[in-house]
């Protein structure tokens, strides 16, 4: 089996302060000019940092698993015991991540595919043809065929991830909160899950109906 290798590219942030300098026992200071965030970037920014609180933690959870899967199965010289602990990784891949990821908007699903790529430097199309068999097969099945999108969707900090890159940043700083244990939804959390978001469209459904009537009366009764 190829080895699969993890690449971190965490890049480091180095930052330039306010500096002083001592002349003839005198200390000067910079001024710095004030910086002021936009309202369409601070809205951008608290709507991306919602996204990878939620969606990170699973990234990062996966490249996890996948690393210790490979260690492991480097380890073991008969496909045997191969095939015996790659059973096991399913079993455990299934209860860690099947709801979780069901429970994903399609945009979310976009997002951990290319958290995905930037955590392990390989697209998800690369993931699944380095592996073979039922951990394969898993692997497709939640992270292809229920987002029905581009697998070889790549992270772009420049365009698409540019606040996500920059969330990301302000976390690995430790400028914002992060909890980077993943909650694993269970199937009943999920069908509980499910109903709120069908009760909640049915609710909208019926508030934009009602809308529309009322609508059509103000503007039978001008006439």
């Amino acid at each position: 089996m190829k080895k699969f290798l993890i690449a971190l590219i965490f890049s480091g942030i180095y930052f330039f302060n306010s500096y002083s300098q001592v002349a003839d026992s005198t200390v000067y200071y910079k001024q710095l000019d004030e910086v002021v965030v936009s309202k369409f970037f601070q809205t951008n920014y608290n709507r991306e940092l919602a996204r990878v609180r939620k969606i990170y933690p699973m990234a990062l959870k996966a490249k996890a698993i996948m690393n210790e899967f490979e260690q492991e199965i480097e380890k073991m010289d008969k496909k045997r015991e191969q095939k015996k602990y790659s059973r096991k990784m399913v079993k455990f891949l299934k209860e860690e991540f099947t709801y979780s990821i069901r429970d994903l908007y399609t945009s979310e699903g976009r997002l951990l595919m290319q958290l995905v790529h930037r955590e392990t430097g390989k697209t998800v199309n690369q993931i699944i043809a380095e592996y073979t068999g039922d951990f394969q097969a898993f692997i497709y099945r939640n992270l292809a065929k229920m987002f029905d999108q581009d697998l070889n969707m790549k992270y772009n900090p420049e365009r698409e991830n540019y606040y996500t890159e920059i969330v990301i940043n302000d976390i690995l700083m430790g400028t914002v909160e992060f909890d980077a244990h993943m909650d694993r939804m269970t199937k009943e959390e999920f069908k509980v899950s499910q109903k709120e978001y069908k009760d909640g469209v049915k609710k909208m459904r019926a508030e934009n109906k009602e809308i529309r009537k009322n609508k059509k009366k103000e503007e039978k009764a001008k006439k």
